[in-house]
């Protein structure tokens, strides 16, 4: 009895020691997991980000990144245009336009401002609008009138409709708008889509004496931003159509500013035509674009008028 008494704390101490030897040899093991786990969300991590470098996540769509000029940051954005040839077109975007926009508002609120809105340009053309949508759908329509035509294009700016003109035929498309910035962007997204042998990027301000280049068809989508502004494409218009082979005309309003409305000043200086233009109102549902003065997206469903002149009539 005394040496079983002598020997239980030696079988203890064994049974104590090979415990403790399991336990470590399992937490040596789970420190490991642990580490492989945690290399792994590190490696994770490196490739989402060296991804992300090259795309943006927008719902279900990847947008792709790209430096203009090497040092200005925008935005791929496929724009559906739901015709039956052109489902959607891609252009690219300003990546923070709110950025621009503030600082177009604060030269415009102060004289003394180290950057004039004139060095700035037009601050809302850097973005796509969904009048831009209407105007290439209309196109879609016309698509035996616009194969091998010259198409103008007046505030054309991120390139919906001049892509559209491009792919549903036309021979040449002449898109103008006043911005630098916003002509870089349209060109790029042309020469991107194989359509920079067609698409002319082309800087016009609208209150110059130069007369409009001579064309078949004359787009304007979404330009009518203020009184002035739409008084003058008012005239734009007359111009055109007062020539002696008329183009065709197509003008877009998703904002329908008050004030904006210039077809009663127009239609009395084109009296002596017989020609009388009406606006007509659409509904395009669920436009998603920037959110222009905030951070990201926002989707909505949009009221467009439209006016147009001399298009063959739809069976």
């Amino acid at each position: 009895m005394t040496q079983k008494t002598q020997q239980q704390p030696k079988n203890t101490s064994i049974s104590k020691t090979l415990e403790l030897s399991k336990s470590n040899i399992m937490i040596q093991k789970l420190t490991l997991f642990i580490l492989l786990l945690f290399t792994t969300h590190l490696q994770l991590c490196t490739s989402f980000s060296k991804l992300n470098d090259a795309f943006t996540s927008n719902g279900n769509t990847l947008r792709k990144k790209h430096k203009l000029d090497g040092k200005i940051p925008i935005l791929s954005r496929k724009v559906p245009l739901v015709i039956d040839s052109i489902p959607f077109v891609t252009i690219w975007e300003l990546e923070k336009p709110s950025k621009l926009i503030e600082m177009w508002w604060a030269a415009d609120l102060d004289s003394s401002s180290s950057v004039s809105k004139e060095k700035i340009g037009d601050p809302f053309g850097v973005v796509f609008w969904p009048g831009s949508i209407l105007a290439s759908q209309f196109l879609g329509e016309h698509k035996d009138e616009i194969f091998n035509s010259t198409v103008l294009i007046l505030g054309a700016g991120t390139g919906v409709e001049a892509q559209a003109s491009a792919l549903l035929g036309a021979k040449r498309v002449i898109a103008t708008d006043i911005s630098k910035l916003t002509m870089k962007l349209l060109k790029y997204g042309a020469e991107q889509a194989g359509l920079g042998d067609i698409i002319e990027a082309v800087q016009f301000d609208l209150y110059s004496k130069e007369k409009l280049p001579e064309c078949d068809i004359v787009v304007a989508a979404d330009v009518l931003y203020n009184e002035e502004l739409a008084r003058q494409i008012g005239l734009r218009c007359v111009e055109v159509l007062t020539r002696p082979n008329s183009p065709k005309v197509i003008i877009t309003d998703s904002q329908r500013f008050h004030g904006t409305d210039f077809l009663a000043d127009i239609n009395d200086l084109l009296y002596e035509t017989g020609k009388e233009l009406h606006w007509e109102y659409f509904l395009l549902k669920n436009i998603t674009g920037s959110g222009v003065m905030i951070e990201g997206d926002q989707t909505y469903d949009a009221k467009i008028r439209m006016v147009s002149d001399g298009w063959n009539k739809i069976m």
